[in-house]
């Protein structure tokens, strides 16, 4: 007899592990369940936080126009310095040219009354004066 009690004994704690570790599977589905939910609900934010932010976010030719808008601003202040330099040397350039001038005695007042002297020309030919008769 005492095979049979033990036999069932062992049955009765079997039966009572089977119970505890359905409880845990049913407790754990449960758990999964809830997981997989939540996991659902945090995709489904994510894409609407995704087309909010893409909504938001500049497109590519706006992003390149601000781009381009730095890029502007530098070469605009390297063409204002360019053209103070160009200023500077084309007075320089001026100064030079009348230093050579005073040099080379072109600024005199006999060279100034001279300017005009073709126009006075007495051998000057007809058609050049401006006489078509």
């Amino acid at each position: 007899m005492m095979f049979g009690s033990r036999n069932r004994q062992r049955i009765a704690d079997l039966q009572v592990r089977v119970e505890a570790l359905t409880e845990q599977r049913d407790a754990a589905r449960k758990d999964a369940a809830e997981f997989l939910g939540a996991a659902k609900r945090t995709a489904a934010r994510n894409v609407h936080l995704s087309e909010q932010l893409e909504a938001v976010r500049p497109p590519a030719p706006l992003r390149d126009a601000l781009t381009y808008t730095g890029r502007i601003a530098r070469l605009a202040r390297t063409v204002a310095q360019l053209r103070q330099a160009l200023t500077a040397e084309t007075r320089r350039a001026d100064r030079l040219q009348a230093r050579l001038d005073d040099a080379c005695g072109i600024t005199t007042p006999a060279v100034e009354e001279g300017a005009m002297w073709q126009h006075r020309r007495s051998d000057r030919p007809l058609a050049t004066r401006g006489d078509l008769t």
